[in-house]
């Protein structure tokens, strides 16, 4: 089942173009793998599915549809409850690790202590950080290191309880374990969440991603199963940038 469905989308900052003629379905409870060189438009992608591209100056065209429903009927504030992004580099609120967690519901209106309890507990224990944090709720989050902040802001994204999660980079300036330990949250994840992973690390996409698609000059070039994507690409392009040609 697609949970989201891109027909001819075009992306653009100002007059300049950066996203041609996307046809795209994501897969629902799926990890959908975005590879491609740098400036091939892999993180516009991201900002267009989250509705921040128009924050950030630019405008999409197109046919888009999010669960059965043309996605820009959506008022802006329901698709970015829904449809939660985490940015590369880790960005905790300058707050308490408690406060980071409790910030979104509250804002949609959860005022029960106990209910924002049980959302902080459960969403740093999907995030596989309830136990290294758990007698330290009120220190600030900016104390933590690189990948406990990333995991906490997968977390804090969760906490609204979103259908799809988009992640642009999320391991890429983490060590070896910090990477692992959130590659095998997203897996978990995967369960009940559709995630689209945006990703320089080809091994990566590989080791996670149910589909893969890859992006050129802001065109998809190749999209489908990904053992099929790296074991018999369709296009010799696709094949190119696997085998480390170029990008």
């Amino acid at each position: 089942m697609n949970i989201l469905e891109l027909l001819s989308l075009n992306s653009y900052y100002g007059h300049e173009q950066v996203l041609y003629g996307i046809n795209l379905a994501i897969r629902k409870n799926a990890i959908t793998a975005v590879i491609g060189p740098s400036g091939c438009g892999k993180s516009t992608l991201l900002l267009t599915l989250n509705r921040m591209l128009e924050e950030c100056g630019g405008r999409a065209e197109g046919e888009i549809t999010f669960a059965g429903k043309d996605f820009f009927s959506y008022p802006k504030e329901e698709i970015r409850r829904r449809i939660g992004i985490v940015f590369q580099k880790p960005s905790p609120f300058p707050l308490s690790i408690y406060r980071n967690l409790t910030y979104a519901p509250v804002y949609y209106g959860v005022r029960d202590k106990k209910k924002l309890n049980e959302i902080v507990e459960s969403k740093l224990k999907v995030a596989g950080l309830y136990e290294e944090v758990q007698a330290d709720l009120h220190k600030s989050a900016l104390q933590l290191s690189g990948g406990q902040q990333q995991r906490l802001c997968i977390a804090r994204a969760l906490t609204v309880e979103p259908e799809i999660l988009l992640l642009d980079e999320p391991c890429s300036a983490l060590d070896i374990k910090n990477t692992a330990n959130i590659e095998q949250m997203l897996l978990k994840l995967a369960q009940d969440y559709t995630i689209v992973i945006v990703t320089h690390n080809l091994a990566q996409a590989k080791r996670i991603s149910d589909y893969t698609a890859f992006l050129l000059n802001g065109e998809l070039v190749e999209y489908g199963e990904t053992k099929k994507v790296f074991s018999r690409p369709q296009d010799r392009r696709t094949w190119e940038y696997i085998e480390g040609i170029y990008g």
